[in-house]
C-alpha cells in the first residue's frame, strides 16, 4: 500500500510540475503557431545576397523562391513550445490522441459516421 501511495503522490507531483512549467512558459496557451517569416527576415536575406556576386536575375529568382517558400511554410510548418514538444515525445499515447483528433477535425458533428 505504501508503494501505491508513493506512486500516486509522484504522479500528482509530476502533474503539478508540468502545470507550473506550462504557466511559466513564454508560449503559455499558444503551444503551436505557424512559422512566421517577417519582412525583417526577407531583408536579411536580401542583404546576404548582395555580397554573393550573383547576377541580378538569379537574385530575383532566389527572392521569389524564398517568398514562395515562406508563404507555403505558414500552412505546413509549425513552431511549438518546448514543453508541448517534450510531452508529445515522452507520451506516445498523447501524440496519437492529438494526431487522431486533428485527422478527424470538423467531422465530429457530421451525420452518417
Amino acid at each position: 500500500m505504501g508503494r501505491l501511495a508513493e506512486r500516486k503522490m509522484g504522479d500528482i507531483l509530476d502533474e503539478v510540475q508540468a502545470l507550473v512549467r506550462c504557466r511559466e512558459c513564454p508560449w503559455y496557451k499558444n503551444c503551436l503557431t505557424p512559422v512566421q517569416v517577417s519582412a525583417e527576415h526577407m531583408e536579411q536575406f536580401r542583404m546576404a545576397m548582395e555580397g554573393t556576386g550573383l547576377a541580378e536575375q538569379a537574385r530575383g529568382e532566389l527572392e521569389r523562391l524564398l517568398e514562395s517558400m515562406a508563404s507555403l511554410s505558414q500552412d505546413m510548418i509549425l513552431q511549438s513550445c518546448p514543453v508541448f514538444t517534450k510531452r508529445l515525445k515522452e507520451d506516445a499515447e498523447l501524440a496519437q490522441r492529438v494526431k487522431e483528433m486533428m485527422q478527424h477535425w470538423g467531422t465530429e458533428g457530421e451525420t452518417g459516421e
